[in-house]
C-alpha cells in the first residue's frame, strides 16, 4: 500500500516538473497585450471537507466584462481534478484518500456563468490493527449541481446540490444515502471587500449543518485574506513567473466523512471521522484573463499541516476512537 502512495505522489511530482505553458496557447491578453491585476473574489475555500464537493477555481470576476465576447468553446470546457493525502502512521493507524472530481459546464439558458454538474468520486484507505473493527476501504461517490448568479453589481448568490453514496460497499441500505446542499448571498461593496451568509449542509452525522459566514478582504491582487468560517486562509503571490503565479498560503479548516459499513461480526453501522487541520501550502495556478468565469489551465498545489482533534464515531453503542494527533501530506492537480 506505501509502495502504490509513493508512485502516486511520484506521478504528481513529475507533472509539476512538467514545462508550464500558462496562458500563452489557451488564454488570450487584452488588447492592449499586457497582464491585467484585477482583484478576484475567490468562492472555492470554504470547508476543506472532502464530503463537501467544492467548484474548485470557479470565481467571480468584479467587472461586467464577461457579458461580452463570450468564448462558449471554453466557457463549456469540463474541469477535473485529483487530490492524493497521505497521514502517515499514529497510533498504528495510517488514512490514505484519493479524490477524483469532475466539472461540467452545461449551456448557459439563463447568461453566464453557466450551472455546473459536479461529479466526485473518493476512495479512503485505513490501516488500523484488529481491534479497532474499522474497515478497510471507504467510498464516496456523489453527483449534483451547482450554480453562481450574479443579483446586480453589488450581490451574488450561489446554489449547491448534491446527492452520495457513502459506503464500504457492503453496507449499502438507505444509511449509505446523503443530501449535501449549500446556498449564501456574497455582498461586495468594493474591490477589496466581500461578504457572504449562508450555511452549507453536509451530511455527516457528527456536523449537519455549517454556517459560511464571514468576509473576504483582496488589500491587493496578489494577496487575499480569507475570513469565511470554518476555514480562514490568508494567501499571497510569491513569485510570477508571467504565465504562473506562485501563491503561498496558510489555513485550517477540517475533514473527514460519514460512511455505512459493516462491522466484522457483520452488524450494520455508520462511522463518522472528524479532524481539525493546520496547513501552510503552496498553489501553481495561471493567471486569470479578465472577463471570465474560472482559471482555465493548469493548477498545482501542495500542502503539510498538523492535523488534530481526531475522532471515530459510530452510531451504534461502540465507545468512541480518538487516535493521537498526526501529520498530513496533500498534493493535488486540476486541469
Amino acid at each position: 500500500m506505501r509502495e502504490k502512495n509513493l508512485v502516486l505522489l511520484s506521478f504528481l511530482a513529475i507533472w509539476i516538473s512538467l514545462p508550464k505553458t500558462g496562458i500563452a496557447q489557451d488564454e488570450p491578453l487584452p488588447a492592449n497585450g499586457s497582464k491585467r491585476d484585477t482583484p478576484t473574489l475567490r468562492l472555492a475555500t470554504l470547508p476543506t471537507d472532502r464530503t463537501i464537493r467544492e467548484d474548485a477555481g470557479l470565481e467571480a470576476d468584479p467587472s461586467n466584462e464577461f457579458q461580452q465576447g463570450l468564448d462558449f468553446k471554453r466557457l463549456l470546457r469540463p474541469r477535473v481534478a485529483l487530490q492524493v493525502e497521505w497521514e502517515p502512521e499514529v497510533s498504528e493507524l495510517v488514512i490514505n484518500s484519493y479524490d477524483l472530481s469532475l466539472k461540467m459546464p452545461v449551456y448557459p439558458v439563463f447568461g453566464p456563468p453557466p450551472p455546473f454538474i459536479t461529479v466526485g468520486y473518493s476512495f479512503t484507505d485505513i490501516e488500523s490493527p484488529p481491534e479497532f473493527d474499522l474497515p478497510q476501504r471507504l467510498h464516496d461517490v456523489s453527483f449534483g449541481l451547482a450554480w453562481m448568479r450574479r443579483i446586480n453589481d453589488k450581490w451574488m448568490a450561489r446554489f449547491m446540490l448534491n446527492t452520495a453514496f457513502a459506503s464500504d460497499l457492503n453496507n449499502t441500505g438507505s444509511d449509505a444515502w446523503q443530501v449535501r446542499a449549500g446556498g449564501f448571498a456574497v455582498y461586495r461593496p468594493n474591490e477589496r471587500w466581500s461578504f457572504a451568509l449562508g450555511a452549507l449542509a453536509t451530511g455527516r452525522d457528527d456536523i449537519p449543518v455549517i454556517p459560511a459566514v464571514g468576509a473576504i478582504w483582496n488589500p491587493s491582487p496578489k494577496c487575499t485574506v480569507n475570513l469565511m468560517l470554518p476555514n480562514p486562509r490568508i494567501a499571497r503571490v510569491l513569485y510570477d513567473s508571467g504565465n504562473r503565479l506562485h501563491w503561498g498560503y496558510i489555513g485550517g479548516g477540517f475533514s473527514g466523512g460519514t460512511w455505512a459499513y459493516d462491522r466484522s461480526s457483520g452488524l450494520a453501522d455508520r462511522l463518522t471521522y472528524r479532524e481539525w487541520r493546520l496547513v501552510l501550502g503552496w498553489e501553481s495556478t495561471p493567471p486569470k484573463t479578465p472577463g471570465t468565469f474560472y482559471t482555465t489551465g493548469k493548477t498545482l498545489n501542495f500542502e503539510f499541516g498538523y492535523v488534530f482533534g481526531r475522532k471515530f464515531e459510530f452510531d451504534q453503542s461502540f465507545p468512541d476512537l480518538s487516535p493521537s494527533d498526526g501529520w498530513l501530506l496533500r498534493t493535488g492537480v486540476s486541469f
